[in-house]
């Protein structure tokens, strides 16, 4: 498989939408994105009647044009009660004399699926092919999925296309009602982005739980390097409210929330743990800790050192670093 090693990628899409996502997912890798509006690129026909073949078009013809490597997404919803429409012509439901409508594809959808009398739930998925083309005529292709279920009436303001109707397994609300780091993490793009980090493998993957310590101090929650995941230095803040329990043992089960979400951002599990550094302000407190890092390690046996030291603020009693490694 070809490596992506620039700094600049155009993403080959007029969609503002899916642009935002993928700068999203592409940020910690230090890339630079430019959309294909910004270079005013024309749109090309998509001829093909597969999510690989429109991808493909796309991303060549981008490629051809600027120069650039390319990335380009096909995406849609298949229906299993409509024997997998809209499918690849998921944008041409939407389409209308003054553009894409996707409340009308929306209410189409489930018109159909009604006039068929379809039981429910109403068994559907997202599904994402992301192609990436270099100049010289050579690609790379991946693909993604996200099962769910199309509901009425449309739920939730954020997101695009047919978000609105659409709850993903496992949840009972839409991808228009979630959050946009949620939605981002399980997404079929995210599934497809995840086979595509092949492409990035070798490059630094900075990772950050949004904690305003780690803007004013200027480094990374974590740090992916190939088969290696460091974790910075961990307190016991849940940086969600921003707030900090008291008790030690607390703080450090949150500790190694904030770990084991850093460590799956970066693709690596708890198991994959082969070190740990435990900073403690008080020698008493040592035992105390015990139950949690048990509860959280379980089988899990990584190298460990305790140090007694003195944290950045008074209310801090434990902080948790650790190195993870992925054979």
């Amino acid at each position: 498989m070809r490596r992506f090693a620039g700094s600049r990628l155009l993403v080959a899409t007029h969609n503002a939408g899916k642009l935002d996502e993928m700068r999203a997912m592409l940020a910690p890798y230090g890339v630079e994105v430019v959309g294909a509006a910004e270079l005013g690129l024309a749109e090309p026909e998509e001829t093909e009647d597969t999510f690989v073949g429109n991808a493909r078009i796309k991303a060549h013809a981008a490629a051809q044009a600027t120069g650039l490597p390319a990335l380009a997404d096909d995406s849609g919803i298949e229906v299993d009660a409509l024997g997998g429409a809209p499918g690849v012509y998921t944008a041409n439901w939407a389409e209308t004399p003054k553009g894409r409508d996707f409340v009308l594809a929306m209410t189409r959808t489930w018109a159909e699926l009604d006039a068929v009398k379809a039981p429910m739930p109403r068994h559907a998925r997202f599904r994402s092919t992301l192609a990436l083309a270099w100049p010289d005529g050579h690609d790379e292709v991946f693909e993604g999925r996200c099962e769910g279920q199309v509901i009425w009436p449309m739920r939730g303001a954020q997101g695009h296309g047919y978000d609105p109707m659409f709850v993903p397994e496992g949840y009972e609300i839409t991808f228009a009602e979630m959050d946009p780091g949620e939605k981002n993490r399980i997404s079929h793009r995210a599934d497809a982005f995840h086979r595509f980090k092949t492409c990035l493998e070798g490059r630094v993957q900075r990772i950050s739980t949004g904690s305003p310590f780690e803007a004013t101090m200027g480094y990374s929650r974590a740090v992916v390097k190939g088969p290696w995941c460091f974790v910075s230095g961990v307190t016991g803040y849940d940086y969600a409210a921003m707030t900090m329990p008291e008790d030690v043992a607390a703080q450090a089960r949150n500790c190694f929330a904030t770990i084991r979400w850093a460590l799956d951002q970066g693709g690596f599990e708890m198991a994959d743990i082969v070190r740990v550094q435990y900073t403690v302000v008080d020698a008493d407190l040592v035992e105390a800790l015990a139950p949690a890092i048990g509860e959280a390690l379980g089988e899990v046996r990584p190298a460990a050192t305790m140090v007694i030291a003195g944290l950045i603020r008074p209310e801090m009693k434990v902080e948790i670093e650790v190195t993870a490694f992925k054979g």
